[in-house]
């Protein structure tokens, strides 16, 4: 243990003489705070309600959700609503609410604000679609869950990428040979050159829910999930560090690695569920389920070790399929 803390401590003195540690540790802060800028909650929501002033419950809780108008008669608020832009009025009735539209609104914005009306509990009936629901709260703009998702998958590019570094640095020194000659053995050696890289999608994805506002979630599922996205780190850093031997190639080759990370990301979300078994060979495509059902305040324990467990079959396959070019690199 002191042998692969050693080699840790030496990695971490090597990247904040370079600042390359920070840099790396603080990506997914800096990507965090850059979506909390550019999602900005409900002022970010296009939908835009009309309703009357002596509705102030119902605009009270649509306010959350939308841009609220309030209007004084019924013929100020359809005035309102035949206007250029898209804005639905909402009309209490004996049975419920009316939706009161134009008839030339975006596609959706009735079915928007219908689900809003039925999340709040102020309309009963069916449902303009078929929906799955999970409150963490329309509040929040999607832009910042889709985008914190993506963020913290792309935490393991950044593990594998200060690991890659780390030993690029080694190569260009002449020092990885010199570890054939030293106590440490190649497995306490390749823990050593690993532990930073492990860490940082583990400490900079927690860092990164936190600045993006998610509070009501499982932390020990969060903690299991991350840990289990870590482990995609050494395989990232190891297998494109061993096979580089300068940086500007070494940062070059993870270029690589961004398409099965969108192409992962983007099929979860986009691909019919029937379809999304093409994406079964990834393990980012398991901890976007993982994450998203965490930060949804849907996952339950079975779901996470499962989709975990996969993540780290999936990674021991492609661990034990280029264990000897690994090996044959670091010599």
């Amino acid at each position: 243990m002191k042998r692969i803390l050693f080699i840790a401590r030496r990695d971490l003195k090597s990247g904040l003489r370079d600042f390359l540690v920070v840099y790396l540790f603080l990506a997914p802060v800096l990507f965090a705070l850059l979506l909390r800028l550019i999602a900005g909650g409900v002022a970010a929501s296009p939908l835009r309600v009309a309703v009357f002033e002596d509705g102030a419950a119902i605009a009270s809780a649509l306010a959350d959700y939308a841009h609220v108008e309030q209007f004084a008669t019924r013929e100020a608020l359809l005035e309102r609503v035949l206007r250029l832009d898209d804005v639905l009025g909402v009309v209490a009735t004996s049975a419920g609410h009316e939706l009161v539209a134009e008839g030339n609104e975006m596609p959706g914005t009735d079915a928007a604000v219908r689900l809003v009306l039925y999340r709040l509990g102020a309309e009963e009936g069916a449902l303009p679609a078929i929906v799955a629901i999970s409150d963490i709260g329309f509040t929040l703009s999607p832009l910042i869950l889709q985008g914190g998702l993506l963020l913290l998958i792309m935490t393991t590019v950044f593990g594998g990428m200060l690991i890659l570094l780390n030993l690029i640095e080694e190569k260009m020194s002449n020092t990885l040979s010199a570890m054939n000659v030293t106590p440490a053995s190649r497995l306490e050696f390749i823990l050593g050159k690993g532990l930073l890289g492990f860490l940082t999608p583990v400490v900079g994805g927690s860092m990164a829910v936190y600045l993006l506002g998610f509070r009501d979630f499982n932390l020990g599922m969060f903690l299991v999930s991350m840990v289990s996205l870590a482990f995609i780190s050494l395989i990232i850093g190891f297998l494109v560090g061993v096979t580089n031997d300068e940086p500007i190639s070494g940062i070059a080759a993870m270029k690589g690695v961004f398409v099965p990370v969108l192409a992962s990301v983007l099929g979860a979300t986009l691909l019919a569920e029937r379809w999304q078994f093409v994406l079964y060979w990834s393990p980012f495509y398991w901890g976007y389920l993982n994450m998203n059902a965490i930060l949804l305040g849907n996952a339950t324990w079975g779901e996470v070790l499962r989709n975990s467990t996969i993540i780290l079959v999936i990674t021991g396959i492609v661990f034990a399929a280029l264990r000897q070019r690994i090996a044959r690199g670091l010599r």
